[in-house]
């Protein structure tokens, strides 16, 4: 944890202090998939995200950063009653992140166009989304399953665990690496953003049959696509 605040604290360092020109309200949304192959299974997880955070664009790119924005990530959530049976189910908690992000933009015609890089953290409590398990049988093997889920890496303040009714190191934190395709209208009024990036979870994976039991960890880097809608507010 002291390596995750000393570099969120360099970066906040980076941002310029002069005078910004636009901020604006973000919305979001994305689509995520990837595959994690167990021992015995290979397990599919695909979700979809949407984000709203306030951003700040400076009114010169810097050398290192073009702007920063703060916000929310709700991602779908399914409740999974095991081996892939769902149910209704709604929590508040599950699959809600804080998000910090920087950019970089460079303009590519009359300032209409950008294109650009950049990286992003998020925080939270990840939903059973990513929480699978799937089984079969296998002839004279038996019965076997794979358990995929995420490596949860990080604590929760007390009053949300005590609210939430879960245990404190209960959250997820990873990061996203992303490029996009920028398009002003309305002078910067009204921006559109198309997205594709790369997030780095860890996941741990169990396998089980007959034979016995087996466990590892892998870090996974999962595509995603998506497209972002921006407001200039102030």
């Amino acid at each position: 944890m002291i390596k995750r605040a000393l570099a969120i604290a360099v970066l906040i360092q980076l941002l310029p202090k002069c005078a910004y020109s636009d901020g604006r309200i973000n919305v979001r949304f994305d689509f995520n998939r990837t595959n994690v192959e167990g021992v015995y299974n290979t397990v599919d997880l695909g979700w979809q995200g949407f984000e709203v955070e306030v951003e700040k664009e400076f009114t010169t790119s810097k050398v290192v950063l073009s702007g920063f924005s703060l916000g929310v990530r709700r991602e779908a959530f399914y409740g999974f009653t095991g081996f892939g049976t769902s149910k209704d189910v709604r929590r508040w908690d599950e699959g809600t992140y804080l998000t910090f992000r920087v950019f970089r933009n460079v303009d590519l015609s009359d300032k209409k166009w950008s294109v650009g890089p950049s990286l992003a953290l998020f925080y939270g409590v990840p939903g059973t989304t990513l929480d699978r398990s799937i089984g079969g049988t296998r002839g004279d093997a038996g019965y076997d399953y794979t358990h995929v889920f995420p490596m949860r890496n990080a604590d929760v303040p007390e009053l949300v665990a005590e609210k939430a009714l879960i245990v404190r190191n209960s959250a997820l934190f990873y990061p996203e690496a992303s490029f996009s395709i920028r398009r002003r209208l309305a002078r910067g009024g009204v921006v559109f953003d198309w997205l594709v990036g790369v997030r780095v979870i860890g996941f741990g994976v169990v396998d089980s049959n007959s034979q016995g039991d087996s466990y590892r960890e892998k870090k996974m880097f999962i595509p995603s696509i998506g497209m972002r809608v921006g407001f200039r507010i102030f």
